[in-house]
């Protein structure tokens, strides 16, 4: 199997001399990413030069879920890997290394609760945080002095930013950008006040005022948006679009089409529904495979997992990435405080990163969201209301995933 890059890590010493132990992480990093990823792994292999790790490029996030599915019913897993938390409980939980004890309690409680709740399956920690990222607002400086900051304020000022300057009924410019994805639901949703499901996950339950409240208040958002399936950066560094919902990870590129189309931009904390101003954990976590692999690898995995929570690895793939720091340590260090200086659009990641929430865990819950992505385009795209679109969507849910 090639591997991407080749790191060495110590896990003990023989009588016969330094001992060799070779890992694998399976991984889904690609282009700014990856190349920080091989960065922080250099610096551990420098500071660790026992031990040989790969790192393994399995393509997307479907594909390196299907490559894992195989390897896990081969019995061959690599030693550790991206999991999204529904893989985990669909697949690989009783597969995986628990890791009570294994990471120290002061970086345990340095994580959001609701971040690490995520990694813990039945009572046992199993997965630990990696790129995780969250949604923030992004806005174009020079139309946007200041961002809004209640979900009124921005419907006023997207309708206000909206100029169709020929009067043929397409704008030039919108005020905002909106993709219809089960997240711009989700966060508006919990914002609103709203719950997944009931206390022992066997019923749907968004189908509440706060339902109604978020997709109705998406209908008044699309009547001033560029509405389109794909990604927004393109447009707004082309000033089409005044503001829109992102996820973190998207900075990188934004900077890019920013850049290219002479646009000054920033980016703000969400804002605030009728109740928070809350946005979704989103991204993947780390895991051991305690299959297919001997105590020395399992210890290595575990070193290494420990260095890309050390505070240098995590403020370097945090600047690196974009996704954010989510140590409160390092969030608070002077050496963030001072990368915050020196790029002002981080300062909404850093003070989001501590208003979120994760997806409750469920082994369905990719097919889940994927109803709830289809919900929200039958009311984005005029077939159902949100009363009925909710109706149907808890029906589908409940009967078919929820054993109702």
């Amino acid at each position: 199997m090639k591997s991407v890059v080749l790191l060495t890590l110590v896990v003990g010493i023989s009588a016969l001399g330094l001992a060799q132990v070779e890992i694998e992480f399976w991984h889904a990093m690609m282009g700014g990413h990856l190349e920080t990823l091989e960065m922080i792994t250099a610096r551990f292999m420098e500071e660790n030069p026992d031990i040989t790790v790969n790192l393994v490029f399995k393509g997307g996030y479907g594909d390196l879920n299907m490559a894992l599915i195989a390897a896990v019913a081969a019995g061959d897993p690599p030693t550790m890997a991206q999991f999204y938390t529904d893989w985990v409980a669909a697949a690989y939980q009783p597969a995986l290394l628990p890791l009570d004890g294994l990471i120290p309690e002061d970086v345990l409680n340095d994580i959001p609760e609701a971040l690490l709740r995520a990694c813990i399956f039945d009572g046992t920690l199993l997965t630990i945080p990696f790129n995780k990222s969250t949604l923030i607002l992004y806005y174009n400086t020079a139309l946007v002095p200041e961002p809004p900051t209640t979900w009124e304020e921005l419907r006023e000022m997207a309708a206000a930013l909206t100029v169709d300057e020929d009067g043929d009924g397409t704008p030039e410019r919108f005020g905002f950008g909106l993709r219809p994805y089960p997240e711009m639901f989700t966060f508006l949703f919990w914002q609103a006040g709203g719950q997944f499901f009931n206390e022992d996950m066997t019923e749907c339950t968004i189908n509440t005022e706060a339902g109604v409240q978020a997709l109705n208040f998406l209908l008044q958002l699309k009547e001033v948006s560029l509405f389109q399936r794909g990604f927004l950066s393109g447009p707004f560094g082309a000033g089409r679009i005044a503001m829109y919902i992102g996820s973190v990870a998207g900075i990188p590129f934004v900077a890019r089409a920013a850049e290219d189309g002479g646009v000054s931009w920033n980016t703000a904390v969400l804002p605030k529904g009728p109740v928070n101003n809350d946005s979704i954990y989103m991204g993947t976590d780390v895991g051991i495979f305690a299959m297919g692999s001997t105590p020395e690898e399992r210890a290595a995995a575990v070193r290494y997992i420990n260095f890309l929570l050390s505070p240098w690895a995590h403020l370097e793939w945090a600047k690196g990435t974009g996704y954010i720091p989510f140590r409160h340590s390092v969030i608070t260090s002077a050496e963030w405080q001072a990368y915050l200086a020196e790029d002002p659009t981080r300062v909404a990641v850093t003070e989001q990163a501590f208003h979120g929430f994760s997806y409750p865990i469920h082994r369905e819950f990719f097919s889940i969201r994927g109803v709830w992505g289809e919900m929200l385009e039958y009311v984005l795209l005029g077939e159902m209301t949100p009363e009925e679109a909710l109706e149907w969507a808890v029906s589908v849910i409940n009967e078919e995933y929820l054993g109702g």
